[in-house]
């Protein structure tokens, strides 16, 4: 806009197509959000029979994978050469899927982090760790339950 043009001045717009535009966006927005709603009924569900989460050789030290077997969804840790973690993958904040990355984990919706090791909350908002999961090594076997 130059100095020599006029500035516009408010648009009217009737009421109805004001509310309907409105309520549009709310409905947008609140689409947006229910995602975040919906994920926070997420619960964690424990293995109730043992669940074989892989060879305990295809998790580098200092890392973690995800499991989805056996309807059973883990983050599974390896923070050190003799110890294997396991984890529920739900964060306690609003429900959201933790990811593993290097020697945490992270959720993806407000960056919450967590030890690989203990599950124990880094930095929030989170205010409270991951939920465990029994974990043994059997025979190389990565065993949760």
């Amino acid at each position: 806009m130059t100095a020599s043009e006029p500035i516009p001045g408010p648009t009217t717009l009737p009421r109805r197509r004001l509310l309907g535009a409105a309520g549009a966006g709310s409905a947008v927005l609140l689409t947006a959000c229910g995602g975040q709603d919906e994920a926070g009924t997420a619960q964690p569900v424990a293995p109730s029979t043992p669940v074989d989460a892989g060879a305990v050789e295809d998790i580098p030290v200092g890392s973690a994978v995800k499991v989805d077997q056996e309807g059973v969804q883990a983050v599974v840790g390896r923070p050190d050469r003799d110890t294997v973690s396991a984890f529920s993958p739900v964060c306690p904040h609003q429900g959201c899927m933790v990811a593993p990355r290097e020697k945490l984990y992270v959720c993806p919706c407000h960056s919450s982090q967590f030890d690989l090791a203990t599950g124990d909350v880094l930095a929030g908002p989170a205010e409270a760790g991951l939920t465990p999961y029994p974990v043994m090594v059997q025979d190389g076997r990565i065993i949760l339950g």
